[in-house]
């Protein structure tokens, strides 16, 4: 008679683990709070930096929470999570990531404190899911529109907490003027700015035009350097013909056969540099190779030459100028060229020349050269420059801006304690631990300037009660209205904060098993068994 066994059923590969129920919620929360931790004393103008090495010994010195993600490459699932928003906050809106992860930390660990109350995750879920949506509703009530005066505000305001340089106001007021010459329709085309870095001088030194640079410099001394009305051509194509017949096997047997070849060669060439003469082109940008004799046919025709020019900048020259990239010179046409005021070559620092092409036909490029003293200097009002960008951008696409230092979070807080007294069951408790998260990012900004956070939160908490404009001025160290003070951020970037945050917050809370192929290393501690988020 047979007997009846049964055998465990193995669903697993080996090496692979499972964490399930509140200890997967709990492990998850504890990486986001971590990551969070590291940043929050990143956040605002009195922010610290962090150094980062690579596994080849680079050192880059950064306070910008997207690049601290980026290079540390946190490898925890939960924590991917939160560079995954990092990434869409910064590609999209190019400003608040540090906040956004800040938030993220803040809203877990008050969901942490709701778990030990009782509460389980679909009424969590749900009380943030209501309170952002009260939050995005406040926001969009205290906003101010987003006059030129308001934008250069938001500008000075995103780029002061990359950097102490000299000259911020002067460059907050020339960046928001060049966007709003080149914007169409309230809206900036981000590829068609170009940000170039070079360190060896001052801050004060940065250029921001409405202009195209081509980090190139003319292929022949004896080339023209300098070309009013100009006139010019995009190539694909190389002017080379060697290079064209790379693929071919040329069988010579003679000195005479050789020289047919070369005069073949010269000949093809000529024909190549007449199509651009013929089209009415006296400058040329060409993406491929250029050899010596086409160079000297070029320099013939008085052509001014680039060579090897990269496809971004072909791209940006063709918006500016009105040109065509063109793939075959023999198909070269006048209709294909592009048209600039002037195009000059110019050292921009020792020995290292630029190509500058400036009034070009169509609006809606920028060019704009950072100068530091020093590379970190650099890196540094590059990240301003680009956080400033995005802020600003979207508050124009918006026509909205918000008061900062914590003011609007302060409002959208007490907005939501009263919307909480609304709801007869538990959800309550989650719209207020919500309000609480909120609440610790001015928290974090005055904790920064090494305030006392208690004298903070009181006195932003009495004094929004007759103005929502009431923020932390770092700099001062004092509870201040941010109107006044010229500290504002772009309404836009604010609610994508928000909605992000709180979207990853409710789905990290989601999650109660959690499946690895490998086994995930925790890391001692306080608490044995944390995860580390960069495990």
């Amino acid at each position: 008679m047979a007997q009846n066994s049964q055998q465990p059923l193995i669903i697993l590969a080996d090496g692979s683990s499972r964490t399930i129920g509140s200890q997967a919620t709990r492990n998850n929360i504890m990486a986001a709070k971590l990551l969070s931790n590291v940043l929050r004393t990143t956040l605002g103008p009195r922010g610290m930096d962090k150094m980062l090495i690579n596994s080849i010994g680079d050192v880059k010195i950064t306070n910008d929470g997207y690049t601290i993600l980026k290079e540390t490459e946190p490898d925890h699932p939960a924590a991917q999570m939160i560079v995954d928003l990092a990434k869409k906050q910064e590609s999209e809106y190019g400003d608040g990531t540090t906040t956004a992860v800040v938030l993220v930390g803040e809203l877990l660990k008050q969901a942490e404190k709701l778990f030990e109350d009782g509460l389980d995750t679909p009424l969590i879920a749900k009380g943030y899911e209501a309170a952002r949506d009260k939050a995005i509703d406040v926001l969009d009530e205290i906003a101010i529109p987003a006059t030129r005066e308001a934008l250069i505000k938001v500008a000075r305001t995103s780029m002061s907490g990359k950097g102490s340089f000299s000259n911020l106001d002067t460059m907050a007021e020339q960046l928001v003027d060049a966007l709003l010459d080149v914007a169409e329709d309230n809206k900036v085309d981000s590829d068609m700015i170009k940000i170039r870095k070079i360190h060896g001088e001052g801050t004060e030194s940065t250029e921001i035009t409405q202009s195209v640079t081509v980090d190139k410099s003319v292929v022949e001394s004896e080339m023209p350097k300098d070309v009013k009305n100009a006139k010019i051509a995009l190539l694909q194509y190389p002017l080379d013909a060697r290079e064209l017949q790379n693929d071919a096997k040329i069988k010579i047997t003679t000195p005479g056969e050789y020289q047919d070849y070369l005069d073949a060669e010269e000949e093809m060439l000529k024909e190549e540099v007449q199509k651009i003469v013929d089209s009415g082109a006296n400058v040329l940008f060409n993406n491929k190779k250029i050899s010596d004799l086409g160079q000297h046919f070029l320099n013939q025709a008085g052509i001014m030459t680039a060579k090897r020019v990269k496809a971004g900048d072909l791209e940006r020259l063709a918006k500016a100028t009105g040109a065509k990239i063109v793939n075959n010179v023999r198909e070269l046409t006048s209709d294909d060229i592009g048209e600039a005021e002037h195009v000059y070559e110019r050292e921009v620092y020792e020995d290292r020349e630029y190509i500058f092409i400036e009034g070009c036909k169509n609006p809606g490029v920028l060019n704009i050269i950072v100068r530091g003293s020093t590379k970190y200097v650099t890196d540094s009002l590059e990240q301003a420059i680009n956080n400033a960008i995005g802020a600003v951008s979207r508050a124009m696409a918006e026509d909205k801006v918000l008061p900062g230092g914590g003011a609007a979070d302060i409002a959208v807080s007490k907005a939501l304690r009263k919307y909480a007294n609304k709801f007869d069951d538990k959800e309550q408790l989650a719209i207020v631990a919500y309000a609480q998260a909120l609440e610790e990012l001015p928290v974090a900004l005055a904790e920064n300037a090494g305030m006392d956070t208690i004298d903070v939160i009181v006195d932003l908490l009495s004094a929004n009660e007759t103005s929502p404009n009431m923020g932390v001025n770092v700099i001062k160290r004092e509870v201040a209205d941010m109107q006044e003070e010229g500290i504002l951020e772009s309404q836009a970037t604010k609610v994508a904060i928000i909605d992000a945050a709180t979207s990853v917050s409710v789905e990290i809370l989601r999650i109660d098993d959690v499946i690895a192929a490998k086994a995930m290393t925790p890391v001692g501690g306080d608490m044995p068994g944390t995860p580390n988020p960069w495990m």
